[in-house]
């Protein structure tokens, strides 16, 4: 029976001491809010969502102003996915989604429900939330669920814990990120695509940039 599992490391050590003002810094100054319309081939949302409110700092200004994190996407973090796979691991040649920052504040704003396109998924959490305090990302066990609802039914929770970087595969799997439950909570997550010959950056869907960032 295919399930979904995920694979976690402990990178804190790997880490430059001041990462985490950094990145609330670029999240608070950079980002950019968009509603993601959930019309894409990788959407799962029910007939009754019309837009899923976001905010996220583009892959270009991480590259910019995280060099460090830019490397550790090309470099030791892709050795870890490669850990994660036993086909060969490559990063994304397009930095607009190679690596970027997905950011939540408050209980108005949640994570789109989809599908992956690319095979592993890399997330480095860079918040904390307690169990109880949103900020879940919630995965389906089972690869017929299509909505947050179903998804909720039988879901897999992963709890952000800062520092920690994990590894999945949810092609198959719809999940989505709960609303986080205070006012002033901020969620940060860098979120990271990675491929394989079986499934290749050319692979990724031609409407999801336009999804995504409103161009090809």
């Amino acid at each position: 029976m295919k399930r979904f599992h995920w694979t976690s490391f402990d990178v804190r050590s790997l880490l430059p001491a001041t990462w985490e003002s950094e990145i609330r810094e670029l999240a608070r100054t950079r980002r950019r809010e968009k509603d993601l319309v959930p019309t894409s081939v990788t959407s799962r949302e029910s007939a009754t969502v019309e837009k899923v409110p976001v905010m996220t700092v583009a892959g270009l200004i991480v590259k910019e102003e995280l060099r460090w994190l830019y490397a550790l996407y090309h470099g030791v973090f892709r050795d870890l996915a490669q850990d994660c796979s036993a086909e060969p691991v490559t990063t994304a040649r397009d930095d607009r989604y190679g690596v970027v920052l997905n950011v939540q504040e408050g209980p108005a704003m949640r994570y789109e429900c989809h599908v992956d396109s690319n095979p592993i998924e890399g997330l480095l959490y860079c918040t904390t939330h307690a169990p109880g305090d949103g900020g879940e990302l919630v995965v389906a066990n089972s690869t017929e669920a299509n909505d947050v609802d179903s998804v909720e039914d039988d879901g897999s929770v992963v709890y952000p814990i800062a520092g920690n970087l994990i590894f999945f595969d949810a092609r198959d799997f719809a999940h989505y990120v709960r609303r986080l439950v205070n006012e002033d909570a901020l969620r940060i997550v860098a979120a990271m695509n990675f491929y394989t010959p079986s499934s290749p950056e050319v692979h990724r869907p031609p409407d999801l940039n336009r999804h995504l960032f409103g161009a090809d």
